[in-house]
């Protein structure tokens, strides 16, 4: 009974786990209501334990963080200053490319599950916005999610197609005070491919069911934006792979799949962002 009540309670907070997702009284009465299960399913001398056996843990693993003697936190920070770049060019701090290609196009998708009603006055006329209280629970989200999802594969197993690069997880915009709106960066080579992605079954049925008020409370976004070669760069320094450093390029087709190389590389000590650019001309002016 108590690896049920464990499950239950992981999985809840699996997929509640934005603060935006309810109200902090929300929140609260989630908390008194475990309270009263565990204190139906367990002994008073474990509930009363249980808070102070958490806080001890955070507490010990934070003394071991701090003493470097148990690597819990930052094992995938890439020690030392990185960039990226395209295969296509010569180096990132050169003032040629390899070919003429070498742009950028950085394409973000955003959707939100709208909380509260907004009127808005045309004239005389008054218009409704539909809205979801559930936030995740509400009747579709799911199906929502699997779209994504199929969408996103879709790109992957369309890499040479498509030029597709890759894409940030899920992003999630905290200072929302009504609800948690998430988000996809993703990377393509060219707006051929990107458009090509958009004209996919998957993403036909997804805007259909969104044009035909299949999902009336969700609200969507996308930005999209091309950086031409010379215009872009890069540079992380202590820093986990993120966003296009983490992107992939295929450089070759093999008769057992695809061959792909990561954008990341090491970045030279004397770059600036001109010479990372492949503009060395203007970091001398």
């Amino acid at each position: 009974m108590l690896i049920n009540l464990y499950s239950i309670t992981k999985a809840m907070l699996k997929a509640l786990s934005e603060p935006n997702d309810f109200k902090t009284s929300t929140w609260m009465a989630f908390g008194a209501t475990l309270l009263l299960l565990a204190q139906y399913y367990l002994p008073s001398r474990i509930i009363n334990l249980l808070p102070i056996l958490y806080l001890l843990g955070c507490v010990v693993r934070m003394g071991l963080d701090i003493l470097h003697l148990h690597k819990r936190s930052y094992t995938t920070t890439k020690s030392g200053k990185w960039t990226a770049a395209l295969p296509e060019q010569e180096t990132p701090f050169g003032d040629q490319r390899a070919s003429d290609e070498g742009g950028v196009v950085a394409f973000m998708f955003g959707a939100r599950i709208n909380q509260f009603v907004i009127l808005s006055a045309s004239g005389i006329e008054i218009s409704l916005t539909p809205y979801s209280p559930l936030g995740k629970l509400t009747p579709g989200a799911k199906a929502i999610g699997e779209i994504l999802e199929d969408m996103w594969t879709e790109a992957e197993m369309n890499r040479v197609k498509w030029g597709y690069l890759g894409r940030t997880a899920t992003l999630v915009d905290y200072s929302d005070n009504e609800r948690t709106p998430t988000f996809w960066l993703s990377y393509w080579k060219d707006l051929k491919g990107l458009q090509a992605f958009s004209e996919t079954a998957v993403h036909r049925l997804g805007m259909q069911n969104f044009v035909a008020n299949k999902y009336p409370y969700m609200g969507i976004m996308h930005e999209t934006f091309y950086a031409p070669k010379g215009c872009w760069e890069t540079i992380y320094a202590d820093f986990p792979p993120w966003g296009f450093g983490k992107a992939q390029v295929v450089v070759e087709e093999e008769s057992d799949g695809i061959k792909l190389v990561n954008t990341l590389m090491p970045n030279c000590k004397t770059s600036t962002m001109f010479r990372r650019m492949g503009r060395e001309k203007y970091d001398r002016d």
